[in-house]
């Protein structure tokens, strides 16, 4: 029951209940799984239907560029978000920004401080309520406004409404705003690493031919001519010297493809990281390779760093270790994020490569120059993934290299 005040008989006003309302409906949406503009707008719908308005925008501020960017607004205009830009101090939203006090328009049009912005229709509205967005210390992150098409719409007890929730939608904005520019940054890091292995990849792809058109021709044309002269030589002192240059350079030639083709592994562009992966484990003499690989759908520049992991981690498990055994693991994470505009959509991933070799000290080896663990690490740190490399002298090796996805962080 309200009486002629306009308080109900628990004491509260209309307006105190319509806002305690609001309130809780904007908690209400930031529970759930709503990010950016889209739990913006949310809030935006809520706002209008709070105080009877026919659209709601919300504004945040860009200090850098000392504007009012639109983060957020009810249907309709959704798709403007971040496409709108206002100067600190133009406008009614701008001066409500500058000065951090509510602002009721009961006529835009007699108003001064009016902009026309032609993508926000102002044609179709008449009066305009604009509030600011405070955070701590009064600093003001944003401002939000609402329209009306009648004219005299918004009053005091509206103001009330709006500054109920103010401080929250600032939080909430703020924090979107946040996250989209984390958005911006992981893309323009995804796009870094990706063009950085394709680079290194490039220059590899470079230096296989140089070695296939240079050196390797060389080493062939070499290898005829001392079989020629030691045709020639058969039976002279000087053919066992000839026949033991010829199987050097035999060995330094094969030496040379087995380089190409660590080089430029074909089987990756052609076939793919499992089929790479399982090359990679019958290019190793000596040791038993196990393989336990879930078909993972990564971008590629991810598969390409995965590979070279993988292949540095058994250059030195073939080198080093002394193994009989060695096992490779890899394990996709989560559901998925997208890596942006251009990108294959991409998942996080764990590889495990575990031998059962000899080990050593790795806070010695931290100190030493090793060029296939500088290579892991430098691999991992490009993607922005964890490199977790264990050994304990006598008991194998454990390298893992972990890439979480979005959900996990």
């Amino acid at each position: 029951m309200t009486t002629d005040s306009g308080t109900t008989d628990s004491g509260t006003t209309d307006s105190g209940t319509a806002g305690d309302l609001l309130l809780r409906r904007v908690i209400g949406l930031t529970c759930e799984d709503l990010r950016g503009p889209e739990l913006i707008g949310r809030i935006a719908e809520l706002v209008a239907q709070a105080v009877d308005a026919d659209v709601c925008f919300v504004h945040v501020v860009d200090r850098d560029a000392g504007e009012l960017v639109l983060a957020g607004a009810t249907a309709g205009f959704e798709h403007l978000a971040g496409t709108i830009r206002l100067r600190i101090g133009d406008g009614v939203a701008g001066w409500v920004a500058e000065h951090g006090e509510p602002v009721v328009v009961r006529d835009k049009w007699a108003d001064p401080r009016y902009r026309y912005i032609p993508a926000l229709r102002g044609e179709e509205f008449n009066s305009m309520l604009s509030v600011p967005l405070p955070r701590s210390r009064g600093r003001v992150v944003g401002v939000m406004n609402v329209h009306s098409r009648l004219p005299d719409r918004f009053h005091g007890e509206d103001v009330e409404r709006l500054a109920d929730v103010a401080g929250l939608v600032a939080g909430i904005a703020e924090t979107a705003v946040l996250y989209d520019r984390l958005a911006i940054r992981e893309e323009q890091l995804a796009r870094f690493a990706a063009r950085t292995i394709e680079l290194q990849e490039l220059d590899r792809r470079r230096i296989a031919g140089d070695i296939h058109d240079g050196i390797s021709q060389r080493l062939v044309s070499a290898w005829y001519h001392l079989r020629a002269a030691g045709d020639l030589a058969r039976g002279h002192p000087v053919a066992g010297e000839l026949a033991a240059t010829e199987a050097l350079l035999s060995d330094a030639l094969g030496e040379a493809r087995r380089a190409i083709g660590g080089l430029r592994p074909a089987v990756l562009d052609d076939l793919g990281l499992s089929a790479g992966l399982r090359s990679l484990a019958r290019s190793v003499p000596g040791v038993r390779v196990e393989l336990d690989i879930d078909g993972c759908e990564l971008a590629p520049h991810v598969e390409t760093a995965i590979y070279r992991i993988a292949q540095e981690a058994l250059q030195n498990v073939q080198k080093h270790a002394a193994a009989s055994v060695v096992r490779v693991m890899l394990r996709c994470r989560g559901r998925g994020f997208e890596l942006g505009s251009g990108f294959e959509a991409g998942r996080g991933f764990e590889l495990t490569i575990t031998d059962d070799g000899i080990g050593f000290d790795t806070g010695a080896a931290a100190k030493a120059t090793s060029y296939g663990i500088a290579g892991m690490h430098e691999r991992t740190l490009l993607l922005g993934a964890r490199l977790d490399l264990r050994s304990i002298p006598g008991r194998g090796t454990i390298v893992r290299v972990v890439l979480a996805p979005y959900d996990d962080l």
